[in-house]
């Protein structure tokens, strides 16, 4: 019998925090899950002494490293496609996704039999041995709704850039979200038989799940953790002197430099830009190999890089990044959309994230003071001020719509190239709004 929930965890070199995570998920007693753990580590004899532990456990599939490094995109491939459940859903190896979501898949199944992606509230948690990181919080509702999301709102969110903060927000990727079984298939199909593409590989998924996805459930309750352990990339996100050089180490391992791809050509954005730059080349490369383009997003794009830069703390990052991101917008199509890009330094106070208490509403959290070790530490601190999962019924008055999700005009995508058909004229853009066909130009979103 095919199992409800795959949730799979890819790995390298994190074997402290992969074996925590493990060990975390397979508490949970559940016959209806699988669990696939891909260790791609130089070491493994480490996570092959872990697994031996449970070698009894049916649910388990360990992929042990191959002859040779796989690439982050190839070992996160290998992962989901040794998956077999209904659904899955992948977390980082620092991670922790409640495995009781397969009861809350097969409940909103029960009232919508055709949602293909579902979404979730998550937290994040800074392990104890992450040093130097500041506090953060987690802001936690009491009352969480399952909203329902129009496609053409998510479409706006993921190729126009609207309303995005450090990278648009629109969800679903598979990594803490939910796919199902026949979007994962119908991605491989239109994608050349793969389901990850690029080294971004959220936003890879994320752009491709809206794309081609049919009906989209998010619900506001965290269902996982997203951990920050000493090595993660999330760790430096806003650490301008390592950016980089991380970012390098990744081309180095894939053996290409992405922003050198010629779906960047004309668009002057490189390694050290960081979020924005690395989300822009990865949706250049997905609306290439889908074969459409889109326009309109440039403005929003330009805010998008300069929230981001007024997220640096230090002054010296900020005017670094800001810099960068200036000269670049002065350059690209002769300083048009160099306008929209007006970033603003916050001088934000050490740890200003680290409120713990009531305001507006929510339960503000501070990892520190929860007495937390570990993302399921913290998530069972979340979860003991909330009903317990198995008592959530969902029916139609439990349902929402975005508050903006009526667009305002029609979205307008077109092939770029008469190799291609176009995205806009398949199956997955039937349930959209009419999508009136448009000069096919080379710019890309």
């Amino acid at each position: 019998m095919r199992p409800r929930l795959s949730i799979c965890v890819p790995s390298r070199n994190r074997q402290t925090w992969f074996a925590q995570t493990i060990n975390a998920l397979l508490e949970n007693p559940r016959g209806d899950l699988e669990f696939v753990f891909a260790d791609n580590s130089d070491d493994a004899t480490i996570m092959a002494d872990v697994i031996k532990a449970h070698r009894d456990d049916p649910r388990v599939v360990f992929l042990p490293p191959g002859p040779t490094v796989y690439s982050m995109v190839d070992n996160w491939e290998r992962t989901v496609a040794a998956s077999s459940g209904d659904w899955v859903t992948v977390i980082g190896d620092d991670d922790y996704v409640d495995p009781d979501l397969a009861s809350v898949l097969t409940k909103v199944e029960l009232l919508l039999p055709d949602v293909e992606a579902f979404g979730w509230g998550y937290a994040s948690f800074n392990w104890p041995d992450c040093v130097g990181a500041p506090d953060t919080n987690v802001a936690l509702e009491l009352t969480h709704h399952f909203v329902e999301m129009p496609k053409e709102w998510l479409l706006r969110r993921a190729f126009l850039w609207v309303d995005a903060t450090t990278a648009p927000t629109h969800g679903f990727s598979i990594y803490h979200s939910a796919l199902s079984r026949r979007l994962i298939e119908r991605i491989r199909e239109r994608f050349k038989g793969r389901y990850f593409e690029h080294p971004t590989v959220d936003f890879d998924s994320s752009f491709k799940s809206v794309l081609l996805g049919n009906r989209f459930v998010m619900w506001q309750r965290p269902l996982s953790i997203h951990g920050v352990c000493p090595l993660s990339i999330s760790s430096i996100a806003f650490d301008a002197k390592n950016i980089r050089t991380a970012n390098v180490t990744v081309m180095a391992e894939i053996g290409r430099n992405y922003f050198n791809d010629p779906t960047m050509e004309g668009l002057p954005f490189r390694v050290e830009m960081g979020v924005p730059a690395s989300v822009l080349a990865t949706q250049q490369w997905v609306k290439h190999s889908a074969g459409f383009a889109i326009d309109g997003w440039q403005e929003n794009f330009a805010r998008c890089c300069a929230y981001y830069c007024s997220r640096f703390p230090s002054r010296e990052d900020f005017a670094y990044m800001t810099d960068i991101y200036r000269t670049a917008f002065a350059q690209w199509e002769n300083g048009r959309y160099a306008h929209a890009f007006n970033p603003v330094h916050l001088d934000l106070p050490v740890n200003y994230g680290a409120f713990s208490g009531i305001k507006d509403g929510k339960i503000y959290l501070n990892n520190r003071n929860t007495g937390a070790q570990t993302p399921r530490d913290m998530y069972d601190v979340m979860s003991a001020m909330l009903p317990p999962l198995e008592d959530v019924v969902i029916d139609q008055t439990l349902l929402r719509r975005p508050a903006d999700a009526a667009p305002a005009t029609p979205l307008a995508l077109h092939a770029q190239s008469s190799e291609e058909p176009s995205i806009a004229s398949s199956s997955a853009f039937r349930n959209a709004s009419a999508i009136p066909a448009e000069t096919p130009r080379s710019a890309r979103p």
